[in-house]
């Protein structure tokens, strides 16, 4: 049994508010005026929960927003090193020079 408040529509309602807010969506009108076409077409929700249900139909949505394409990494640019391998390199060098500092003092130090 459904929980409260929840309806079911049956397949050809479903799909006609689907329809009808895709392509209101489709033309570049906005949410509310895709949510007022699937009212027409006998959508009795919230404007959030049709935007879900055209979501979750599989439906390419026009206009909606997402996370744009991964750029790709540094080393596939052309053999510019990794960020990682530039800090790496830094670090080195600046132990290295930290280490020979320290070995020069201890020489001092000593006599040698």
């Amino acid at each position: 049994m459904p929980a409260k408040g929840f309806k079911r529509y049956d397949p050809q309602t479903k799909a006609a508010i689907i329809e009808a807010a895709l392509s209101a969506r489709k033309a570049g009108k906005t949410w509310a005026e895709a949510f007022q076409a699937g009212k027409d077409a006998g959508y009795n929700g919230s404007q959030l929960g049709l935007e879900q249900m055209v979501r979750k139909s599989g439906g390419k949505v026009p206009g909606r927003r997402g996370r744009p394409a991964k750029a790709q990494a540094p080393e596939a640019l052309g053999g510019i090193p990794a960020v990682g391998a530039l800090i790496e390199k830094i670090v080195k060098d600046r132990v290295q020079v930290a280490l020979d500092k320290a070995i020069a003092d201890l020489k001092q130090a000593r006599g040698l």
